[in-house]
């Protein structure tokens, strides 16, 4: 595990649900908590993957969060804790061009 980050920058993260309706309470949810000063929902994609050996193929929903870089303990927990799968995705990568305006507003939302 990395260790934790010492200042805040943007990060944005992403998950998949197999449904809408989860997909919208995840992300209405995690903003409602303020967890993420963002959350937008795509869909439907089609995702193939591997899973117990077998080539899978699935229709899923995006989600991807734009939030602070010390909030995504907090939310990996608390989106892990509400999803529906095993082996949930989870991939946050820090936003390096981000505008000044947009970071102050996102930094801002806690």
């Amino acid at each position: 595990m990395a260790a934790s980050p010492t200042t805040d920058e943007v990060l944005v993260a992403w998950t998949t649900v197999p449904s809408k309706e989860e997909a919208e309470a995840l992300a209405a949810g995690a903003v409602a908590a303020k967890l993420a000063a963002c959350a937008q929902v795509e869909g439907p994609i089609r995702s193939h993957y591997i899973w117990e050996g077998q080539a899978q193929a699935e229709e899923e929903y995006r989600l991807t969060f734009k939030l602070a870089t010390t909030q995504e303990p907090a939310l990996r927990t608390w989106v892990h804790g509400r999803h529906p799968y095993a082996v949930p995705q989870w991939l946050a990568v820090p936003a390096t061009h981000v505008s000044p305006a947009y970071q102050a507003w996102l930094l801002g939302i806690r």
